[in-house]
């Protein structure tokens, strides 16, 4: 029969490889698709920046949780804690912050051929490298506490930490609390731009359907082109990360009251915590018209 061990360890497992070979594959495609300029979008650096930040947190966050679920007892030193745990957070905090950049990106994109609108359009690829420089400096600042409150469980000398499964948190310099409402702000700050620019998204797309049922009844050209495709993978991206994230909170509160204690809510948190990144190169490789030319290319 098998243990519940080897239950959690094929699901991480899983999780790793569909995830990594997805995003993988998204980087690969894109990169080829920007080096050669076949067609050739805006959003191509994004997306190739989200597949990176993608792969590397399943990476730092997966492998971690397989070594510990299949070494019972396995636990890291101070340095390789600090620093694992810190570009998890890191990463995570990118693929955030890449994800609410996209969606606003297309929204300028698709936004309506008019003076002021047509100045922007013509700008906006030039600011996706600064915006993006400035989304690792301030994710590599955001979560600089990690570096000084969080140790190896072999270090522990005190009872009040929070255990997060192969490290702990310092609970007398560092209250939990503040950690989790902390990146809650955090989070928000990006989740609600990611809202008003989809929210935006949504009211152009219905009212282009309204436009074109209008025009023609029978006519599918202009609701099937690359920007409405493109438009409507970016809103199924954003709605799966809303998701996840949503599911994920009240098991993240949960660990918190119970002190980071190894439970049920720890391995489902866990395993949310990774779903985003594994789910986002399928949503975008099963909507994104251009996936299937490139890879005829290639």
């Amino acid at each position: 029969m098998i243990s519940h061990d080897e239950v959690l360890w094929i699901i991480y497992f899983m999780q790793l490889i569909t995830g990594v070979l997805g995003n993988s594959f998204l980087f690969c495609i894109y990169n080829y698709n920007f080096m050669t300029g076949y067609k050739k979008r805006p959003i191509d650096p994004i997306l190739i920046h989200l597949a990176f930040v993608n792969d590397m947190f399943l990476l730092l966050r997966g492998i971690p949780q397989m070594i510990r679920v299949w070494r019972q007892g396995y636990s890291l030193n101070d340095i390789e804690c600090k620093l694992i745990t810190y570009f998890q957070r890191v990463f995570r905090g990118l693929s955030l912050s890449s994800t609410s950049l996209l969606s606003v990106f297309q929204a300028i994109i698709i936004s309506p051929t008019s003076l002021f609108w047509g100045k922007v359009k013509s700008k906006a690829p030039n600011f996706v490298l600064p915006c993006g420089l400035l989304c690792w400096i301030f994710n590599l600042l955001i979560d600089v506490f990690v570096l000084v409150y969080v140790t190896g469980p072999r270090n522990n000398t005190t009872k009040e930490r929070m255990n997060w499964g192969y490290c702990s948190l310092d609970t007398d310099a560092m209250s939990p609390l503040k950690v989790v409402i902390w990146k809650t702000l955090y989070d928000f700050i990006f989740v609600a731009i990611m809202a008003c620019s989809s929210i935006y998204m949504v009211f152009f797309l219905y009212r282009h359907h309204q436009q074109v049922k209008h025009i023609h009844h029978t006519s599918p050209s202009l609701s099937a082109s690359p920007e409405i495709q493109a438009t409507k993978s970016i809103l199924l991206l954003v709605s799966s990360f809303v998701c996840f994230n949503a599911v994920s909170g009240p098991f993240i509160l949960h660990i918190e009251r119970s002190k980071g204690a190894i439970s049920w809510a720890y391995y489902v948190s866990t395993i949310l915590s990774v779903s985003f990144q594994s789910v986002s190169p399928f949503v975008l490789l099963s909507s994104d018209t251009q996936i299937p030319r490139s890879f005829c290319i290639l």
